[in-house]
């Protein structure tokens, strides 16, 4: 595969830094993960860390050339951390519910995939124009997407920090899961914290990735962001991938229903029984005609699910 990959995280105005970025490099796949704990709970830098640890370990453990299901790899990966970090701030005394957002992806074979939990963003360039980026899991983007805030709108609205969804917390988080895209020629992916993106439009990232050197490029614009936004800037980081072959000859390893929407844990990749549907009444003389309600499905634990998910993988993935 022939790339261009860099990556930056600063403290911005803030006295410590909780984002935190990984990339991951094989012979046949790269896995670009960014992670940025909540300030607002308890250990927000360790529930970064143990995603990003999680998600280092997952890649370090594939044995076979191409990872088969992309996305329930990665949906897998963040359930994983989920899991980790919950045990953590359980064993902490007091217990704390460490969170942290976090966006995923894997590029393999010419085609990306990748999924998110919370407001960290990818954002895939083409021609310096924004393709496609992650819709965040905020109050502030519901709107947005109901056309009750323009999207300048929902910079400057209250509740723009506001989420809906995290990793870590006592629920079990509802991934959102990208389409199977094939990446032409200079097609440029961009992670990043809600800290840069707050402070500089996609137009303007796409400027400052216009250029050859990507280790330059996303220097200039981390620190652009953290100048503008001065004392208020937030940590700022990012992860930059640039693809620089042409469009892939390989086939698509995924069907439509694999990607492209919110995957509940409990229903990920059909884990959890549908409801059976109400029987029709039946009609005896001298008996009331009566109805037989559906049974209530049986929900799994976050166990149970990740169990059976590891053993959806194991079919396709020949160790």
């Amino acid at each position: 595969m022939k790339y261009q990959l860099a990556s930056l995280s600063i403290a911005g105005g803030r006295a410590s830094n909780q984002d935190r970025v990984l990339c991951e490099e094989g012979a046949n796949a790269v896995l670009l993960v960014l992670a940025d704990g909540l300030g607002g709970h308890a250990g927000g830098a360790f529930a970064a860390d143990i995603l990003t640890r999680t998600a280092q370990h997952a890649f370090a453990s594939v044995r076979q050339p191409v990872i088969t299901k992309p996305s329930a790899f990665l949906a897998l990966t963040i359930l994983r951390a989920h899991k980790e970090i919950v045990a953590y701030g359980q064993s902490q005394k007091p217990a704390i519910t460490p969170r942290t957002t976090c966006v995923l992806c894997l590029v393999q074979n010419g085609y990306a995939y990748w999924a998110h939990v919370g407001d960290s963003r990818l954002y895939h360039f083409r021609n310096g124009q924004v393709l496609r980026r992650t819709l965040d899991h905020t109050v502030t983007e519901q709107m947005h997407l109901e056309g009750l805030l323009t999207e300048n709108e929902m910079m400057r609205h209250p509740e723009k920090s506001r989420l809906l969804k995290a990793v870590g917390g006592s629920r079990a988080p509802i991934i959102t899961l990208g389409e199977e895209t094939p990446l032409q020629r200079g097609d440029t992916l961009l992670l990043c914290s809600d800290g840069l993106w707050e402070a500089l439009p996609a137009a303007e990232m796409a400027k400052f990735l216009s250029g050859n050197t990507l280790e330059e490029n996303i220097e200039d614009m981390l620190f652009a962001a953290e100048t503008r936004m001065q004392k208020k800037a937030d940590n700022l980081s990012a992860i930059c991938f640039r693809w620089e072959e042409g469009l892939t000859h390989a086939l698509p390893l995924q069907t439509g229903d694999e990607g492209g929407g919110d995957v509940d844990p409990g229903t990920l990749l059909g884990t959890t029984p549908r409801p059976v549907a109400s029987a029709k009444p039946v009609k005896n003389k001298g008996a009331r005609n009566t109805k037989t309600a559906p049974p209530e499905p049986k929900k799994k634990s976050l166990d149970d699910t990740i169990d059976e998910l590891e053993a959806f993988l194991a079919r396709f993935e020949k160790h």
